[in-house]
C-alpha cells in the first residue's frame, strides 16, 4: 500500500504548467520535527550567465523516518527560473544509526539584469515507518520544505541596456580598405622589377662566358699534352721542352677547371686562387707541387740536367691532374 502511495505522490509532483501554478495558493511552510535538521550548501556565492553551479541539501535524521527518493529526477524536480542540468541522491548511515542524506542540485542560471536570486524552496517527502495505516487515504505523508539561499547575479550589461550590441565603431573599414590593394600592387611591382632584373643579369652572364666549352677545351689540353711527352728523358733538352709544354697545358688546364684565366699568376698564386674558389685540397696541392718543380727547373741557372726519374714523376702527377674526376 505504501508503493501505490508513493507512485501517487511522485506524478503529483510533476511540473505543472505556470497557469496551473499560478492557480494554487502558496503553501505554507511546516516546520520540521524537532529531531530532523537540515543545512543547504553552494559551491559558488555569484554567477555569470549560463554558468552551472552545485547546491547541496543535507538532511540528518533518525532511523525512525524513511524519505522519498523515487521522485527526484531531472524530469519532476522544479527549480524555475534556474534550469535542473542534473539530480543526485546518497544516504549514509552514521554510527549512531541516525541517517543523513544529500541531495546534490546541478542548476544552471539563464537570468540577467538582476544582482541577485533567491533559489526556489525544495520539498522532501517522508514517512515514519510506524504507520501502520492500511490505505492510501490513510497514509501519514509528511513533507520537509527546504527555504533557499540567496545567490549572486553578475552581469556586464547595464541595468536597462538599449541593445546588447555596441553602436560605437570600432574602426573606420571604409576609409582604409583601399590600403590593402594599394599594397597589394605595390607588391606585385616589386616582384615584376625584381624578376626582370635577375633575368638580365642571368642573360649577360651568359653572354659574357660565350666562347668554347669547358670540357671540350679540357679534353682538348689533356689530348694535346699527351702527344708531346716524349718516350725518353735522357736528353737534356728533351727534359726542358718537357717541362715547358708541360706548365703551360697545365696552367690552362686548370684555368679552365676553375673557369677562370690564371696564365699569368706564379704557382704560389694559382694554389691561393685554388684555395679560395673551393677547389679539393688534394688536386690544390698536386697542381701546386708540379708547378713548382716546374718553375725551379725551367728558370735554373745551370740548365736542366737529364734526371728521367725527377721528369717521369712530374709525367705521372700530370696524368693524374688530368684524369681528375670532378
Amino acid at each position: 500500500m505504501k508503493n501505490f502511495f508513493r507512485a501517487l505522490l511522485c506524478l503529483a509532483l510533476i511540473p505543472a504548467s505556470k497557469d496551473t501554478w499560478a492557480q494554487k495558493p502558496v503553501p505554507e511552510v511546516v516546520p520540521p520535527p524537532s529531531n530532523i535538521t537540515f543545512a543547504t550548501h553552494l559551491d559558488r556565492t555569484a554567477l555569470w550567465v549560463g554558468d552551472q553551479f552545485h547546491y547541496l541539501i543535507i538532511v540528518d535524521y533518525p532511523p525512525d523516518y524513511e524519505f522519498v527518493l523515487d521522485n527526484l529526477t531531472k524530469e519532476t524536480v522544479n527549480m524555475d527560473p534556474f534550469q535542473v542540468v542534473n539530480v543526485g541522491t546518497r544516504l549514509v548511515v552514521q554510527k549512531n544509526a541516525r541517517r543523513k542524506l544529500f541531495v546534490d542540485l546541478t542548476l544552471a542560471n539563464f537570468a540577467t539584469g538582476r544582482e541577485s536570486m533567491q533559489i526556489p524552496q525544495f520539498t522532501l517527502y517522508y514517512f515514519r515507518k510506524d504507520n501502520k495505516a492500511v490505505s492510501a487515504d490513510q497514509a501519514n505523508a509528511e513533507s520537509l520544505t527546504i527555504p533557499g539561499p540567496v545567490i549572486g547575479i553578475r552581469t556586464t550589461l547595464p541595468p536597462q541596456p538599449a541593445d546588447i550590441r555596441d553602436a560605437i565603431t570600432l574602426n573606420s573599414w571604409d576609409r582604409i580598405r583601399w590600403v590593402f590593394p594599394a599594397v597589394a600592387w605595390v607588391c606585385l611591382g616589386v616582384l615584376v622589377i625584381g624578376s626582370g632584373r635577375e633575368l638580365a643579369l642571368f642573360v649577360r652572364r651568359r653572354k659574357a662566358r660565350k666562347g668554347p666549352d669547358r670540357h671540350k677545351a679540357m679534353e682538348a689540353v689533356r689530348a694535346r699534352w699527351v702527344s708531346g711527352v716524349p718516350s725518353e728523358f735522357s736528353d737534356p733538352k728533351v727534359c726542358l721542352i718537357f717541362y715547358d709544354h708541360s706548365y703551360q697545358n697545365l696552367k690552362e688546364y686548370v684555368g679552365y677547371y676553375l673557369e677562370t684565366p690564371i696564365m699569368g699568376l706564379t704557382a704560389e698564386e694559382i694554389r691561393e686562387e685554388m684555395q679560395r674558389l673551393g677547389a679539393k685540397p688534394d688536386l690544390t696541392q698536386k697542381v701546386s707541387r708540379v708547378l713548382e718543380a716546374c718553375e725551379r727547373l725551367r728558370y735554373t741557372r745551370d740548365g736542366v740536367s737529364a734526371n728521367p726519374e725527377a721528369a717521369r714523376a712530374v709525367e705521372q702527377d700530370i696524368r693524374e691532374i688530368l684524369s681528375f674526376k670532378e
